[in-house]
């Protein structure tokens, strides 16, 4: 029985004890190559060492070809595409940093400078006098090559005799750079103004109003019923195969539609309906919900055929 053959590097030279490779030579019938006198396809079916030399020395080249695109992006600046770093990635990162500099104080420049580590000076900042209970990247322009603005919300509370208060909602710019070693801050964290909010866009179904005793308002009552509150049979409030599923456990005890609207999609048969929900969880407690739907009438009566992510636009987006 023969033996595997053992894989071989292409950058070994060959010693007495392999067999010497075969001459190439051309063929005068094809203009191909023949090795030793046959062709080269042949040899490498009937020799399969060959073969796993071929692919052994055709990977080897690809993973140098795979460094040297490595290191012209080192050498470049510019990071690898193998690491698909944005503003996503550098929003958390800023996220962390803001909230390890609001809770440090004097003694605790470290902390900081696990982030930034240029020169940090925090004395007379008395620590935990400060806490973030929350962050949140509001807003990330990016700045240059590999480089984010990166504007963060923190709810932070502050120190008091009788213990944390709140100290309301507060927005700090953080320069966040793509460097060799990985994210890094480029400077301590600068306090701003809240980022202006945006106009209201004209949406497809605007207007809510009390809700009604028809057909298709009773199904929409129905199915949040059954998918907030786990009362009713949401299966059957629901198109077949919609993956529509009750949410467990159920937030919920009861739902009260609050109001509703409704809109054409096109077809006579399916109509978007915008919803808001009152819901009353076991202690008494209420919230407010606003929920965008679609619903389709089936032989009779309706049913959800889709909860959509968002409130749908009267004009579509550019």
């Amino acid at each position: 029985m023969e033996s595997a053959p053992a894989l071989w590097s292409p950058f070994e030279t060959a010693t007495p004890s392999r067999t010497p490779a075969p001459r190439e030579v051309p063929d005068p019938a094809t203009g191909g190559t023949r090795i030793g006198g046959r062709d080269l396809l042949h040899v490498l079916r009937d020799h399969p060492a060959w073969r796993v030399r071929l692919a052994t020395a055709v990977l080897w080249l690809l993973v140098v070809l795979a460094a040297a695109g490595g290191l012209r992006a080192l050498l470049s600046g510019r990071p690898s595409l193998m690491a698909p770093t944005g503003p996503g990635e550098a929003g958390g990162f800023a996220q962390m940093f803001v909230a390890a500099y609001l809770e440090a104080g004097s003694g605790q420049e470290q902390a900081v400078q696990t982030f930034y580590p240029g020169p940090v000076d925090l004395q007379g900042v008395t620590p935990g006098t400060r806490y973030a209970s929350r962050t949140s990247t509001v807003r990330a322009r990016t700045a240059g090559p590999g480089y984010w603005a990166v504007t963060v919300g923190a709810e932070v509370l502050v120190l008091s005799q009788g213990g944390y208060t709140r100290g309301g909602v507060h927005y700090y710019q953080v320069g966040v750079r793509l460097g060799p070693d990985g994210l890094v801050a480029t400077s301590l964290p600068s306090e701003v103004p809240a980022p202006p909010t945006g106009a209201l866009p004209g949406l497809a179904l605007p207007r809510l109003e009390a809700p009604g005793s028809d057909p298709p308002t009773d199904a929409v009552r129905r199915f949040f019923d059954a998918y907030l509150a786990g009362r009713g049979d949401l299966g059957s409030l629901v198109t077949p195969g919609s993956g529509l599923m009750p949410l467990t456990p159920p937030p919920f005890g009861s739902t009260t539609l609050a109001a509703i609207a409704f809109g054409p999609t096109g077809s006579p048969d399916t109509r978007l309906v915008r919803a808001q929900i009152a819901g009353t969880d076991a202690g008494g407690s209420k919230e407010v919900l606003d929920y965008s739907l679609r619903i389709a009438g089936r032989r009779g009566w309706w049913v959800v055929e889709e909860v959509l992510p968002a409130a749908p636009l009267a004009f579509p987006v550019r």
